[in-house]
């Protein structure tokens, strides 16, 4: 199930000077008000980025270094793993440098000390430094400081984590979050970066290309002066001096101008890579060194690095899903997995997998003995820290934001933490289902998908948080070839039409819709540009596709033939009324609604528009309301706890009732379409007879060709072999299309339960058959 949801502008008509109006539109839902604002973001420059003395406690901060610069102190920064602390630590250390301090770096071990500061790492490092600064860490670590001040050390904290409601006794504390700082989303490195500014001058705008890389790398809003920092620093970036850069990025093949899509899913992977499973001081060392052979011995670690962290992350996340397989995702609000000695440090790259692919709060733990090490990830609006709040007494430790948190748990604490956690996401969502969420900025057409377009969108970037990529809805898109590519099928190739234009588009990950032809599309894309043997053209970049159900061409012949197949039983579902069906419907999620008839699905999503539709199966685990046409029980996930025969039971009731074991099936009365559908398909006893003689004389490949030969409608060749299937002469399967003959036997179409209800719905369409 997918919303899709179109930003809503101020509804003003502007028009801003040389923009089209559907960019002033885009601008606006972005909260873009005036022609300045835009001219503003349009165009970010080094006067949107603020004084860095703007700052909370930058102006002791540089006192202090000054005086330790002076006295001929010893200074330490003190970093974090991730690449937002590493970047902090070699701005830092290379601002010192270029001070003239003496000055040493720490990252703390990932696996052995966790993150920030610990007080193993203060004591050690008091016996030799006089000043303690923290990058990206520091604004919670009241006894750390404490103890760092008690054996004498001054010190510094930057950071940009949410601070508690005590500060550290640190001689100053330099956050975004603190005072009246304009701009509360600097990251760790941007701090730091600030703090090299405030000493340096300009001497510290070379630093800024590590800025950008954090600010991208920590997802942080590319708004304000982050988007400044980003811009400018992404333009240093693609003409960098730093070996280091230089060897990653022609290990990963980047090449031109450097996008902040690059930075994030190339760079910045290979440097936490580092972290995760050896020593973040690898990638620290390839920012800072200038020897080149040195630098590109790094990066070729840092490349196999990253390859191990792939493929450990393949087997976290291959194992885990396995256990999000046989859970009950409707009784569950929140998703927790674990594993006996997954690497702690990809089990935040599988809570956050999972959560992105079904939309539930994860976390995901790795047992080493009796202790958890994990990592939680957030999905829809649901605060992860707020949740795992109400579980803290079940904690060693645990911390993070809204989107994400790590934590620390007793083994013996994990069930409960299992129910506790899923009862605090409930208590959220007020036990309502999460439903994933596509924001568009606006509604493009494919007339509008040209190489000027995509020119124009190239003003918008640096994309990332804050700022995405522009999405655009194009609705009622006609499928033209849908083909899926790729070595596992897992791509589709496609070209839509909408009116007089044609577009090709490419949408990764969606292998699954290839090979439809039938209905309209509502899609959510990006234009981008396609090179082929020096022609340059518009595309789309598919992010999502949505099938209109009301698109879909009565198929009366399909109809009936997915009403003969599956499992056929004795026994009745419960009748219920529409009355009962409108409760159902109105609780949480779990309710099936499963229809023979085009025309009673499309009057049940007009009944119940908030219902997901799925033609052909359901097999979403998470079992959102679903009006399912042309499907069967062995197309039906288990999660469901209610199943509604809404064009009657034909015996199918028993079929799905052995599907879905936890579920209660119910029956419609035989609807208005499904009885007309009978009428209209009814075959009297000669023409089954030339059916039947049809087939022993020949075998047929489609339900289209069957009927050609007999003379009939595809409905009524359908009904044909649902009869003669019934009295045990024919075998028929729907998918894929076969018939068999089985052995002769003189048999009459009344011992057909089908051929009687057809000719009872005959008769009431007719008054008496055949008049």
């Amino acid at each position: 199930m997918l919303r899709i949801t179109v930003r809503k502008g101020n509804g003003r008509e502007e028009n801003w000077e040389g923009l089209p109006g559907w960019m002033v539109q885009l601008l606006m839902a972005r909260g873009i008000e005036t022609e300045e604002e835009a001219r503003r973001f349009l165009h970010p420059c080094r006067e949107q980025i603020l004084s860095p003395m703007l700052l909370p406690g930058m102006e002791k901060a540089k006192g202090i270094l000054e005086q330790a610069k002076k006295e001929k102190k010893q200074v330490v920064v003190y970093g974090d793993y991730d690449v937002d602390g590493v970047c902090a630590t070699a701005i830092l250390q290379e601002t010192f440098e270029k001070l003239g301090l003496s000055c040493i770096s720490y990252i703390p071990d990932r696996h052995e000390e966790g993150y920030g500061l610990n007080v193993n790492a203060v004591e050690k490092l008091a016996k030799e430094c006089q000043v303690l600064v923290t990058v990206d860490c520091g604004i919670t670590s009241l006894e750390e400081v404490r103890i760092a001040k008690e054996r004498g050390m001054q010190v510094i904290v930057t950071d940009h984590h949410r601070p508690g409601e005590i500060l550290p006794p640190a001689d100053a504390v330099i956050s975004p979050l603190l005072g009246n700082y304009p701009f509360p989303y600097l990251c760790g490195a941007g701090v730091a970066w600030k703090l090299s500014l405030a000493m340096l001058g300009e001497k510290a705008e070379s630093l800024m290309e590590l800025a950008a890389l954090a600010t991208v790398a920590d997802m942080m809003p590319l708004l304000s002066e982050n988007r400044a920092i980003v811009a400018l620093g992404l333009k240093q970036l693609t003409r960098t001096r730093r070996p280091g850069l230089l060897a990653v990025m022609e290990n990963a093949r980047i090449q031109g101008i450097i996008s902040s899509d690059q930075v994030g899913f190339q760079i910045a992977p290979r440097m936490n890579a580092c972290g995760r499973l050896d020593s973040a001081r690898i990638a620290l060392e390839m920012l800072t060194t200038r020897e080149g052979n040195r630098a590109r011995a790094l990066a070729l670690k840092m490349e196999a690095l990253n390859q191990e962290r792939k493929d450990q992350e393949a087997q976290v996340i291959e194992a885990a899903l396995a256990q999000v397989e046989k859970m009950d995702l409707v009784e569950r609000k929140a998703i927790v997995v674990m594993g006996e000695g997954w690497n702690s440090g990809v089990v935040g790259l599988a809570a956050g997998r999972i959560a992105e692919k079904y939309a539930y709060p994860t976390v995901a733990l790795s047992r080493e003995g009796d202790t958890c090490v994990g990592s939680a990830r957030s999905a829809g609006d649901v605060d992860i820290h707020k949740a795992l709040s109400e579980c803290a007494d079940l904690f060693t430790r645990f911390g993070g934001h809204k989107q994400a948190a790590g934590l620390t748990i007793p083994s013996e604490n994990v069930p409960a933490f299992i129910d506790r956690l899923s009862e605090a996401v409930g208590k959220q969502t007020e036990g309502n289902p999460i439903i994933p969420e596509i924001l568009c900025d606006s509604e493009l057409p494919l007339s509008e998908v040209t190489v000027e377009t995509v020119a124009l969108l190239t003003k918008l970037e640096p994309y990332g948080m804050g700022n995405p990529a522009p999405r655009f809805l194009c609705d009622e898109a006609e499928p033209i070839a849908l083909r899926a590519v790729g070595a596992d099928g897992k791509h589709l190739k496609c070209t839509f039409r909408q009116g007089n234009a044609l577009r090709d588009g490419v949408f990764f990950g969606g292998g699954q819709w290839a090979g439809r032809s039938e209905g309209a599309f509502r899609l959510v894309m990006t234009p981008t540009i396609n090179e082929f043997r020096g022609k340059i053209s518009a595309e789309c970049r598919l992010q999502a596709m949505e099938l209109l159900p009301l698109s879909l061409p009565n198929d009366p012949g399909r109809e009936m033939l997915f009403a003969l197949s599956g499992e056929k039983g004795e026994s009745k579902a419960e009748e219920i009324t529409p009355a009962c069906l409108d409760e159902l419907m109105q609780g949480q999620q779990g309710t099936l609604l499963v229809c023979r008839c085009m025309e009673t699905a499309k009057m049940l999503l007009h009944r119940y528009p908030h219902a997901d539709f799925s033609l052909e199966k359901a097999m979403d685990a998470r079992a959102y309301h679903t009006v399912m046409l042309y499907g069967s029980a062995a197309d039906t996930c288990t999660s469901f706890r209610h199943v509604v025969l809404c064009d009657g039971d034909r015996g199918e009731s028993a079929a799905y009732a052995k599907a879905c074991p936890r579920a209660k099936i119910y029956s419609l009365p035989a609807s208005s379409a499904w009885k007309a559908l009978l009428s209209n398909a009814f075959a009297d006893k000669a023409a089954l007879r030339d059916c039947y003689r049809a087939l022993r004389e020949k075998n047929y490949d489609t339900l289209d060709d069957f009927a050609r030969a007999c003379g009939l409608e595809k409905c009524q060749a359908a009904f044909a072999l649902g009869v003669l299937s019934e009295i045990d002469l024919v075998k028929a399967e729907k998918r894929p299309f076969s018939l068999s003959l089985l052995p002769m036997a003189k048999r009459d179409p009344g011992e057909s339960a089908l051929y009687r209800e057809a000719m009872k719905a005959k008769e009431e369409d007719y008054g008496v058959y055949g008049v």
